[in-house]
């Protein structure tokens, strides 16, 4: 746990050094000040406060005899303005030392979501497919703040309170030999029992923690899911069975936060009895050795301070072992490897490739180990439009994700103009493709900014141009701000067709040379299908494309068609010489009827 604790301050703490010192340095004045100022004082400057002036004089004007020299009335106002200085000095470096720690621990956690956040955006497609989105956003979200939490406030308290603790007993130790009764010192054997509680709920804090952030997870799918499925959900009268599911996942987070909360608070109890027992038996061994109020109270204000240190201290650790669990679960996504970089030294792409697209001995595999696409090799020349069809399951929307790497091949390699797409980086590659896929996905934002997507710094007449071309135009008349309108969470506001042609906007407007149709018009009603067909037709031409279809509607402007069967490309030519002699194509296409 400690590395894991100082791996993620190296990371995360070092950069903010300024911070951090400073975050020390208030902490020492804060300790020092409660642990030695408070004890010490009411050793040394209570007894001036009450000495009348007459009688034996009090330890600290013995130990300084200058003092001697000053007027009864000057000391005494000395004496009492020593008493909130102290605490003023305790107060001051409280307060600075809340405060930088409450600013270290928002640039902490500002940093670290960032890094998560951004190595998220760097896994691969594969690995965020196969988790749970609520659980990442747990991850993101929920425990990047308990690590914060650990990374700045426990850190801190595990520096300032072991130092008060230290100050303090030091203190104590002072105070106790002086008074000429070292049989007191029996009472060391509290502070060794108060440690007890802090060692032993610290397992058992860690492994609650651990389960309750994963059970935070859980609940978190289980809403983002309900969120996302809600028509699905009303249309079938689901509700019950999701309450269920809800209340279940609920429940067993509150399970194991009430043990989580039952471990932490029960150090405070112990500690406390331990402290009263210690002061307990103070008062006794002091009253039969003779000691006398202000000895017993200095003595008393430097063991509360220690006891209560050690508390704070115990409670810090405990949060550390709490927070073990968040730490493991960052670490899962930090330390998750991307087997798809970028090349260490990247061969340059021109500005705008021909399209030439070449599957050379292709094989592509999942993590199940079995192959998906086997042996692949077909060369597709620049400017020519391509239909994959086959059976579901069959390898076509694998293959043509291979272009963009969104999985990298097992075997044999992906050239784009010659180049292999593993040599180039992939922003510079994907610059190169437009893509649209059968969900229109879009962002929060305008529609005037969904467009420009396709081309950050896009001109207001590229924009224009580009919804021209994808008729995004004939349905702006009726949004409220027109092209300006702005939508809601995946395109709220628009028709599904509505948010399709947004869709052929945006890739309208990047211009790439070479473009993939993923089903673009499958969730589309017949006559939504023809009226965006056109536009599909359109924005085509002249560019190398792969159109990834179950309709065969879609290819009617195909030049080419492949026909995938279990992996294999199994027909490839025009329509016609494929309905004669390819007898799966033409089992496709007759069971949809002529084109």
């Amino acid at each position: 746990m400690i590395s894991r604790i100082l791996n993620f301050s190296k990371l995360f703490l070092l950069p903010h050094l300024r911070w951090l010192i400073i975050t020390l340095i208030t902490g020492l004045l804060t300790a020092a000040a409660s642990g030695l100022g408070v004890p010490l004082m009411v050793k040394f400057v209570f007894p001036i406060v009450f000495w009348d002036g007459a009688g034996e004089q009090p330890l600290l004007m013995q130990y300084i005899p200058s003092l001697q020299q000053i007027q009864h009335s000057t000391l005494l106002l000395l004496a009492c303005a020593s008493m909130p200085l102290v605490f003023a000095v305790r107060g001051v470096a409280m307060w600075g030392n809340h405060v930088v720690v409450n600013v270290l621990g928002i640039r902490i956690l500002e940093s670290l979501r960032t890094t998560v956040f951004h190595h998220v955006q760097q896994l691969p497609i594969a690995y965020l497919e196969g988790q749970r989105k609520g659980d990442i956003v747990s991850r993101i979200v929920a425990d990047t703040g308990n690590v914060q939490n650990v990374l700045s406030h426990v850190a801190n308290d595990l520096v300032k309170q072991p130092i008060t603790c230290i100050c303090a007993f030091c203190a104590f130790l002072y105070l106790l030999f002086s008074t000429g009764s070292p049989e007191m010192a029996l009472v060391l054997l509290f502070i060794a029992l108060a440690a007890w509680p802090i060692i032993s709920f610290g397992k058992r804090i860690s492994m609650r923690a651990q389960q309750a952030q994963a059970e935070l997870g859980e609940l978190n799918t289980v809403v983002q899911q309900n969120l996302e499925t809600q028509r699905e959900i009303r249309a079938y009268a689901l509700e019950p069975r999701e309450i269920a599911d809800f209340a279940s996942a609920s429940v067993s987070y509150k399970r194991n936060l009430v043990k989580l909360v039952k471990y932490q608070r029960l150090i405070i109890p112990i500690m406390e009895t331990v402290t009263a027992l210690a002061l307990s038996f103070l008062l006794i061994s002091g009253k039969q050795s003779g000691m006398g109020l202000e000895d017993f109270l200095a003595l008393a204000a430097a063991m509360f301070f220690t006891f209560d240190s050690m508390k704070k201290a115990g409670q810090a650790f405990n949060r550390m072992n709490e927070a073990q669990g968040s730490l493991m679960r960052l670490e899962e996504i930090l330390n998750e490897e991307n087997p798809i970089a970028d090349p260490q030294n990247p061969k340059q792409m021109p500005p705008r490739v021909r399209g030439d697209i070449d599957f050379r001995n292709v094989t592509f595999a999942y993590d199940t180990g079995k192959p998906v696409l086997k042996d692949i090799n077909i060369h597709i020349p620049a400017g020519q439009i391509v239909g994959l069809v086959g059976p579901s399951g069959a390898g076509k929307t694998t293959f043509a994700n291979l272009i963009p790497r969104f999985y990298e091949v097992t075997q044999g390699s992906v050239c784009v103009d010659g180049m292999d797409v593993r040599d180039v980086t992939m922003h510079d590659l994907r610059e190169q493709l437009a893509i649209v896929g059968q969900q229109a996905l879009l962002f929060s934002g305008s529609i005037k900014e969904n467009i420009a997507l396709g081309k950050p710094g896009a001109t207001e007449a590229q924009i224009q141009s580009a919804a021209n071309a994808a008729r995004v135009s004939i349905f702006l008349d009726n949004q409220p701000q027109g092209i300006d309108t702005v939508l809601g969470q995946g395109g709220a506001g628009l028709s599904g067709g509505q948010r399709q042609r947004v869709a052929i906007a945006r890739a309208f407007v990047k211009d790439a040379p070479i473009l993939i149709l993923d089903e673009a018009t499958a969730s589309l009603d017949a006559e939504s299908e023809r009226e965006i067909q056109q536009e599909l037709d359109s924005l085509a031409q002249g560019r190398t494309t792969l159109i990834v279809a179950h309709r065969f509607s879609t290819l009617r402007n195909a030049h080419r068609i492949l026909v995938f069967d279990h992996g294999r490309i199994v027909g490839d030519g025009p329509h016609d010489e494929l309905y004669a002699t390819c007898p799966l194509y033409k089992e496709l296409f007759d069971r949809q009827g002529a084109v």
